[in-house]
């Protein structure tokens, strides 16, 4: 176990400096996670104590939200007299988030087909086969 902590804690701890020289755009957790699974596919195997060591993580994660319920219940008061304008900022994201995701999503679907057609030779099946 206390190996596949310090496989994660590497991982991790590279991924922070990486980010904080900025060598790369992205957070370092984020980094970290991309690491540690390449290390993982380069290994080709997931160790069974990395696999206890996800598994107890992920039972824990439920503290997280710990903080926010108390939040809600200690600021009760705001958010009942601001409940429409969190509601709309809600809704709102959720509505600009799935547009962008669409758009981004027939967007790269339309490049793909454009690149299809540009690796063939911009020719038609037709042309092809002759």
């Amino acid at each position: 176990m206390l190996e596949a902590i310090a496989r994660v804690t590497v991982w991790l701890a590279l991924g922070e400096a990486l980010m904080r020289l900025g060598l790369v755009p992205v957070p370092g957790p984020v980094t970290g996670l991309v690491l540690l699974y390449l290390d993982l596919v380069w290994h080709k195997t997931l160790p069974d104590d990395l696999g206890r060591l996800a598994d107890r993580m992920l039972a824990l994660f439920g503290l997280l939200f710990v903080p926010a319920g108390v939040g809600v219940v200690a600021h009760a008061d705001v958010l009942q007299a601001e409940f429409l304008p969190i509601v709309a900022a809600v809704i709102g994201g959720t509505v600009v988030t799935l547009l962008a995701t669409v758009a981004t999503l027939v967007l790269a679907h339309s490049w793909a087909r454009r690149r299809k057609r540009t690796d063939a030779g911009g020719l038609g099946e037709a042309d092809l086969r002759a």
